[in-house]
């Protein structure tokens, strides 16, 4: 019998793992823990992304439930953004495949705060980041090193990459890419990678509350080049009541796709966890006449949707990873803007959660 939402109890967490990004006073790494937005694990090792500055960062696992020794990686140094002037990387997904670390920034544009005083309030941002148009990966040695990177191709006079010309091809699509993120524009969350088939979800648009994932498939991932080709695109059509893409995670040893699902825009909101059933099933077949929606199952309601206490932080869920242990398939959630209680620790730490997903 197919679950609804309103089946669902608030979950608890059956776990908790600590992060400790080492010492208080560095901007870097004290923005990670503010702004976590994207993780990934393997073999020990976990890559965390924010949407602040122009790194990913990783870690190993020193015990059960705790990693550490933070080193940064800075994406420049593959080709993966460029400099400063060019704005945040603004990284909001990443997905492991084999030797590749899957990422993708959000490609929307920016808008400021109420409250800024750098600019005018509610004006558009003076410079809009480059570096946010990256969709690629990094190629991971056996120790879980980067070696190489990969991206789809960019045009720095656009600016814009392959995938954001390829939407502006679609009538649907094409008016909400010079509209901000934070106004239901154009913004990409979550990422789900095997082979060169490449699922980007995106948290805004909503139209008419279906969810929108952008369907890829990419070239050259056998090549040395440096740049990839967008082969085929195709977007698809979620049923999740209302709610956007917060990031995606292939579930292990199946063609599913679990899918974290938020508000978008800047609202708050209740978050789940959806099982959308055969999503990176092989599909070359031609495309069928009219709008398909389809309707991944909830599988978990892990946030009530009431917003934080200010200045206390609100534990949003932005970042999702999952893995099959000891016969369960466990979701791990990272948080943007964690409350104070997940951060207390040695130094600078925050808290990954783990929930037992249902099969």
């Amino acid at each position: 019998m197919h679950r609804s939402e309103s089946d669902l109890p608030l979950a608890e967490s059956s776990q908790q793992r600590l992060l400790d990004l080492g010492l208080s006073g560095d901007k870097k790494t004290e923005d990670l823990q503010q702004n976590l937005s994207a993780l990934a694990s393997c073999n020990g090792i976990l890559w965390l992304g924010g949407d602040e500055g122009r790194s990913l960062y990783r870690l190993k696992r020193l015990d059960e439930h705790r990693y550490g020794e933070l080193c940064e990686v800075k994406l420049k140094d593959f080709g993966l953004a460029g400099g400063k002037d060019s704005g945040e990387s603004d990284i909001e997904g990443l997905s492991l495949d084999a030797d590749r670390l899957w990422l993708v920034g959000s490609h929307s544009l920016r808008r400021r705060k109420h409250d800024d005083d750098k600019g005018e309030p509610l004006g558009l941002h003076d410079k809009q980041s480059r570096n946010a148009h990256v969709l690629g990966c990094l190629r991971l040695d056996s120790e879980g090193r980067p070696v190489t990177g990969q991206r789809l191709a960019f045009d720095p006079a656009a600016p814009r990459d392959a995938l954001t010309s390829a939407l502006a091809t679609d009538p649907r699509l094409a008016p909400f890419l010079m509209i901000p993120s934070k106004d239901n524009g154009l913004d990409i969350e979550g990422i789900a990678a095997r082979g060169d088939r490449v699922l980007v979800g995106l948290r805004g648009p909503v139209l008419r509350g279906i969810a929108l994932v952008v369907d890829l498939r990419l070239g050259g991932l056998d090549g040395d080049g440096p740049t990839l080709s967008l082969e085929r695109w195709r977007c698809r059509h979620l049923q999740l009541s209302g709610l956007a893409v917060r990031d995606l995670a292939v579930v292990p040893g199946s063609d599913d796709v679990l899918v974290l699902a938020g508000p978008t825009m800047t609202l708050a909101g209740p978050c789940y966890i959806y099982r959308w059933r055969n999503a990176l099933r092989p599909n070359d077949s031609a495309p069928t006449p009219g709008l398909t929606v389809e309707q991944p199952e909830p599988l978990l309601w892990i946030r009530d949707g009431r917003p934080g206490r200010p200045d206390q932080g609100s534990d949003k869920p932005e970042g999702l990873d999952v893995q099959r242990r000891d016969g369960h398939l466990l979701a791990w959630v990272a948080y943007d803007d964690p409350t104070v209680a997940r951060g207390e620790g040695p130094g600078l730490c925050t808290r990954l959660e783990g929930f037992v997903v249902p099969e």
